[in-house]
């Protein structure tokens, strides 16, 4: 059992590699989906790929500044 979890973290580091860049880009994908779908947000469907570009590069770059500094 040990070995199938350790065998499960190794592979989600090896896509996700940070919780927080998964969290951000998570949530980004999550804002863009409900721009897409919900009727009320419809006058910022010019603005999603701006929002997930935004959202994808400030989670990067929050973790990158984090790894820096330590």
């Amino acid at each position: 059992m040990k070995m199938a979890v350790r065998i499960l973290q190794e592979i989600f580091d090896f896509f996700c590699g940070d919780w927080l860049i998964f969290w951000g880009i998570a949530l980004t994908v999550v804002v863009i989906e409900g721009i897409e779908r919900l009727p009320a947000l419809a006058s910022a469907r010019p603005w999603a790929g701006l929002i997930f570009f935004a959202g994808v590069a400030l989670s990067l770059m929050n973790s990158l500044k984090r790894e820096t500094k330590e």
